[in-house]
């Protein structure tokens, strides 16, 4: 039950990143939140890329099938892809910093591997370490090495309904550069 709880969590933040407040906003919500992993005890490293730095807005599109239509740097773990759809939806990368923050990617894979037995989830092969996708429509990857980064589709995104090809086609792009 705790898990669901987080992840019903963890989805209000990320969907919060699509309202006008959010975009307004000095500080991403993961900055506030309370850490729930010990860094220190989990051998979670940081990424060392900064989140808006792990995917170009041409691989965005050529992706999506959409322009991307601005970016969005919301440290200290994500970054949103604008897309020009004519509706509020966006393409975000969550990173993990090392921290244990609960928003980071990290807790987030952790979570969603939870979910695997259950059928709420499905492991992804052949991306990274590990991969795990879809609830709320995001995939969430073990990279190796301890970092962990995570791809997903936001806002009011019936354009991108079903949008597992596209996460892993981001994903592969990200892993590149982690």
């Amino acid at each position: 039950m705790r898990a669901i709880g987080g992840l019903v969590a963890a989805a209000l933040l990320l969907a919060a990143c699509g309202s006008e407040a959010a975009v307004t906003t000095t500080a991403a919500p993961s900055t506030t939140v309370a850490t729930t992993l010990a860094a220190e005890d989990s051998g979670v490293v940081p990424t060392g890329v900064a989140p808006c730095d792990l995917l170009t807005a041409a691989e965005v599109s050529a992706a999506s099938g959409f322009e991307v239509s601005g970016v969005r740097d919301l440290p200290p773990l994500d970054c949103a892809y604008d897309l020009d759809t004519g509706s509020n939806i966006f393409i975000f990368v969550s990173i993990e910093d090392g921290m244990g923050r609960f928003g980071g990617a990290a807790n987030l894979y952790e979570e969603y591997l939870k979910l695997v037995g259950d059928g709420e989830t499905e492991t992804i092969e052949g991306l990274g370490a590990g991969a795990v996708c879809c609830p709320f429509r995001t995939l969430a990857f073990d990279a190796g090495g301890g970092r962990f980064a995570a791809v997903g589709v936001s806002g009011t995104y019936a354009e991108l309904a079903e949008p597992l090809e596209v996460l892993k086609a981001l994903a592969e792009a990200m892993l590149g550069r982690l």
